[in-house]
């Protein structure tokens, strides 16, 4: 029975800023491109200020099967996604493991979608761990 080597698993952190996470509002949207082939392990943000106010974040992978359209699927909701003003104070880390195992291929974005938070000016660090497959 073959041996698995752990290094021959190679986990990648891509990034994007979003300047206005905190918008009460809501569908406040940060996009980052998947770069390679693997399993989405984990997403998240950290706040760049306190938020005082409960902040959900939504995560959604696009493959750019139509030109005309972009094509997304919910992987991760506001419900597993919400996080109290407890636990988001500047530089907290906020994740959450997507429920059921997802999939990214080089090209699909990765989107995230916020809302919640008391103010515009509250700023956010989004990122997903993948690991390649």
């Amino acid at each position: 029975m073959p041996i698995l080597d752990p290094s021959l698993y190679i986990d990648e952190t891509v990034t994007v800023f979003v300047p206005l996470a905190g918008t009460p509002a809501g569908s406040i949207k940060g996009y980052i491109p998947a770069t390679v082939r693997g399993k989405v392990l984990e997403v998240g943000y950290m706040p760049n200020s306190i938020v005082t106010s409960t902040l959900t974040m939504a995560v959604a992978i696009g493959s750019q099967v139509s030109s005309a359209a972009s094509t997304y699927t919910n992987v991760v909701t506001s419900t597993i996604g919400s996080f109290s003003s407890t636990n988001t104070f500047e530089g907290a880390v906020c994740s959450v493991v997507p429920a059921t195992p997802v999939y990214v291929t080089p090209g699909d974005a990765i989107q995230f979608t916020f809302s919640g938070g008391q103010s515009s000016t509250v700023g956010a660090t989004a990122y997903a761990k993948l690991r390649r497959i």
